[in-house]
């Protein structure tokens, strides 16, 4: 064995003793979140006499599992909600969800099913997005 074969079996031998603090183990996200500032979010909500409103909120990350806002109303873990996604082609989508994080004013939010179209979306249309 060469010691360039040597070298390139130690390599290997650190990256596969990769070492993950408590939070990177944990991490259970399986689809591409992306950052974005040009979709417009609103979470539609339905009180106990049926009546539905429209709150407002802050887009976060967005993927086609689900989504993190920021809201400054009080919304309820695991309250059934519908998430209006608009885009600045006028593009809408409303899909239903869950709440399914909450910490402080900051949501986590997880789509009943995974929403293809939105992902094909959003990679098709947007040219400014982060991903996370």
């Amino acid at each position: 064995m060469s010691s360039q074969d040597n070298e390139i079996d130690n390599d290997d031998d650190g990256f596969f003793n990769l070492e993950l603090s408590a939070k990177e183990s944990c991490n259970q996200r399986t689809a591409v979140r992306y950052i974005t500032s040009d979709i417009s979010i609103w979470l539609g909500i339905i009180n106990l006499f049926c009546i539905k409103k429209k709150l407002e909120a802050k887009l976060l990350d967005i993927s086609s599992k689900g989504l993190a806002v920021e809201c400054q109303r009080d919304i309820g873990l695991r309250k059934k909600i519908s998430v209006i996604i608009k885009f600045k082609d006028n593009k809408k989508f409303v899909i239903p969800a869950i709440i399914v994080h909450k910490k402080n004013n900051v949501y986590g939010i997880k789509f009943n099913k995974y929403n293809n179209e939105l992902g094909d979306y959003l990679l098709s249309s947007q040219d400014d997005f982060i991903f996370k």
